[in-house]
């Protein structure tokens, strides 16, 4: 009988023992569970990159060729995911934050919106209204092209969802007062492929400009190649014919 009061005393005791302990663990993760549900309820970062796009075309029509600039503004969208993003608070004080890659949406051009300069379209039987047309039909392909394009070679766009979701999580942290000295965000690198781009006829020796940023150049035999920044440790692709 002794023997049973002991080992229900032992029991309890270890039973309390345990429950102390968990309770005890579950308040010191309920600030990062209660970070965890925040990020869930926003979701998703969003990021408008403006650009404007620029090229001299020589479309090949009746009568004499022209040469026409096209000029056109768009926003490229990318968003960020927070629903599976995990975070880890460690000893020392540093949060790491682990999402995942960010991710091409589609993008946004003004169909009322565009210029351009027509030259040497004296005796062209096509209308300079409808070469421009022709042309401002691509913008939207040309932008999606870009949306991916500039996902795979623009680090300054990860750095700006690092620094917002930085900002994002020293917020709540202090809310909860939650002693934070560092946060560590890992955003993996996308696996890219990009949409074809539309065929665009450059005059000679001229290249397509996004932002100041060179990404289709016409070659001397006439065809148009992309242009590819070089990446450290990154496989470049095949020119887009």
């Amino acid at each position: 009988m002794l023997k049973h009061v002991i080992a229900l005393i032992i029991a309890v005791a270890v039973g309390a023992i345990g429950y102390a302990f968990w309770t005890r663990k579950t308040a010191e993760e309920s600030p990062i569970m209660v970070m965890v549900t925040q990020m869930r309820t926003r979701a998703i970062i969003q990021h408008e990159r403006q650009v404007t796009v620029w090229y001299k075309s020589c479309p090949e029509t009746r009568g004499i060729n022209p040469q026409v600039m096209v000029i056109w503004p768009a926003k490229l969208n990318y968003a960020l995911d927070l629903a599976d993003t995990k975070l880890d608070l460690g000893a020392d004080g540093v949060l790491h934050v682990k999402t995942p890659p960010i991710r091409a949406e589609d993008p946004t051009v003004p169909s009322d919106v565009g210029e351009y300069l027509a030259q040497t379209s004296f005796w062209t039987l096509d209308s300079e209204q409808a070469i421009v047309m022709r042309e401002m039909q691509k913008a939207t392909p040309l932008a999606r092209h870009l949306t991916f394009y500039f996902l795979r070679n623009d680090v300054g766009l990860s750095e700006h969802f690092k620094e917002e979701l930085e900002t994002y999580l020293r917020a709540m942290t202090g809310a909860l007062g939650v002693p934070v000295k560092r946060v560590d965000i890992d955003i993996p690198e996308p696996q890219v492929v990009i949409p074809p781009r539309p065929e665009i006829v450059l005059c000679e020796g001229a290249e397509a400009i996004a932002n100041g940023l060179s990404f289709a150049r016409r070659q001397p035999d006439g065809t148009t190649i992309g242009i590819y920044p070089k990446k450290d440790n990154a496989p470049q692709a095949a020119p887009t014919p």
